[in-house]
């Protein structure tokens, strides 16, 4: 069985690729994201929604990973692009179950995406 932090660099590894097929398959199926603008109740639902938010990022860098047992926590920074020009600090709770990302949480300054997110929001 893989450990967390090296579950959470396979899938970073593969988002950066833009591989969303390989990050897919170290996303449980009834994967829970909880972020400032959404939370996701499915893997599915999520790589969609984290697939457009790659069309408009320039880098993210991976920072640090940190895991014990099932859990681990990435520090990334990413830059985006237009309609949001930004650079910005990330860190993410992970928490694996079976080899997979069960559970996720974000945590930024999402001042910069608020317009972008806001429609979005106001639909859940």
């Amino acid at each position: 069985m893989e450990r967390a932090g090296d579950v959470v660099k396979l899938f970073y590894d593969a988002v950066i690729k833009r591989d969303f097929a390989t990050a897919r398959k170290h996303l449980k199926g009834d994967l829970i994201f909880r972020g400032l603008f959404k939370t996701y109740y499915s893997a599915d639902e999520y790589i969609a929604d984290l697939n457009m938010l790659m069309q408009i990022t320039a880098r993210l860098n991976v920072k640090r990973i940190i895991s014990e047992e099932d859990n681990a926590v990435i520090f990334f920074e990413l830059e985006t692009k237009g309609p949001v020009e930004a650079t910005t600090l990330v860190a993410e709770y992970h928490q694996t179950r079976e080899g997979q990302i069960a559970y996720m949480e974000s945590a930024f300054d999402g001042r910069p995406f608020d317009a972008m997110f806001a429609a979005s929001s106001q639909d859940s």
